[in-house]
């Protein structure tokens, strides 16, 4: 399953500097006061979906105001914010808190640049196994458009239809469409036995290898095409609620502890070398029954007769044995290898820079929302 994101050291090259760049929107830390809602997708009305819908469309027909070379669009930048750091935001402590602050960020962008006053979704994966491409979410109409067609899986109907992405997973430029091809069978990762594994952990770093394992890979495999992919995933906007639905199992695994667990951190803040795949131990296979993955075989993933690659590898991970990229490591502001609160989170001058602790608890300071 996607869970194999294979994340190593070493970074993609940097077309921004890390610390030159002014943010045009600074957090104010006396701003929440009312906390915005997050919810299932099925949740919201119809108007509150369209809403939502609309919103992302006028981010990817916005134009760039962070100075990324390359971006045509808000949705751009946003895509990049992720592409560019992925090998230090995978297979790290920072996984989830990274995720929060994206999400955030996302959610600031809707809401400032696009008006969008409704709550943020999310997916509710569980519901949908078996029938993902039953689901709401995939709807026409109501929803994100449905499965790709053609042997380059674009996604062809809906509000996203025909979408054009730029950025490459090396940060080239070269047009390309949003895919997908759906798969029930990824999904199947995402039940009630996997999450509960993980919410029973006692310690963040055994929690986070674990949310970051099945749980994460289901959302990622069973949308495949640009999903599938662990530097461009952000340019399907299913990403944003696949990552939504993980933030709120890391809050309810927070919240069976909030004295110990709102401030509770750790992991490496550099993938642990070769070989090493989140939440399944230190090898091909390990956490599965039997150590395989779904389908058997090391590194193998349960693809359906057919499915659509672009004439490319679908998992296009970085080498092994990069040299670490100090431009990040340098700047996480943790003295060391080890994650901590004082961990800065970095959006490319999107958002102001925040750290680990700002995150931690998601019902107050920088995200200010409540999971419903």
């Amino acid at each position: 399953m996607i869970a194999l994101f294979l994340f190593v050291l070493g970074a993609l090259p940097l077309a921004v500097g890390l610390s030159s760049i002014k943010a045009p929107y600074e957090w104010n830390r006396d701003e929440c006061t009312v906390r915005s809602k997050r919810m299932p997708w099925t949740n919201l009305t119809s108007e509150e979906k369209l809403d939502y819908l609309n919103a992302d469309v006028c981010l990817m027909s916005s134009p760039p105001k962070s100075g990324i070379a390359g971006a045509k669009n808000r949705w751009d930048e946003l895509q990049y914010i992720h592409i560019v750091q992925t090998d230090y935001v995978h297979g790290v402590g920072a996984f989830l808190p990274f995720h929060r602050y994206f999400m955030a960020v996302h959610e600031h962008l809707l809401r400032a640049e696009c008006n969008y006053t409704g709550p943020l979704p999310y997916w509710d994966e569980p519901a949908d196994i078996g029938n993902i491409s039953g689901s709401p979410l995939f709807d026409v109409e109501t929803g994100f458009g449905g499965n790709g067609t053609g042997t380059g899986g674009c996604v062809a109907n809906g509000p996203f239809a025909n979408f054009t992405l730029r950025f490459k997973d090396d940060l080239s430029i070269d047009e390309y469409c949003l895919s997908r091809y759906l798969n029930n069978r990824a999904l199947s990762q995402a039940g009630k036995e996997a999450v509960d594994l993980c919410i029973a952990k006692e310690t963040y770093v055994d929690a986070w290898n674990c949310l970051e394992g099945r749980p994460h890979g289901a959302g990622h495999g069973a949308v495949m095409g640009t999903m599938i992919n662990p530097f461009t995933s952000p340019g399907d906007p299913i990403f944003y609620l696949h990552h939504g639905y993980l933030d709120k199992l890391w809050w309810d695994w927070q919240s069976l502890n909030l004295t110990t667990r709102l401030t509770e951190i750790g992991g490496n803040n550099t993938a642990r070398g070769p070989g090493f795949i989140p939440g399944f131990g230190s090898g091909p296979g390990g956490g599965f029954p039997g150590g395989n993955f779904p389908g058997g075989g090391n590194f193998s993933f349960p693809f359906p007769p057919g499915f659509p690659t672009n004439g490319s590898n679908p998992f296009p991970f970085p080498g092994l044995n990069k040299t670490i990229n100090r431009a990040f490591t340098d700047y996480f502001n943790d003295g060391g290898n080890i994650t901590t609160l004082n961990h800065t989170l970095w959006s490319a001058g999107v958002m102001e820079n925040i750290t680990i602790a700002d995150v931690m608890d998601p019902r107050g300071g920088f995200v200010c929302t409540e999971y419903l």
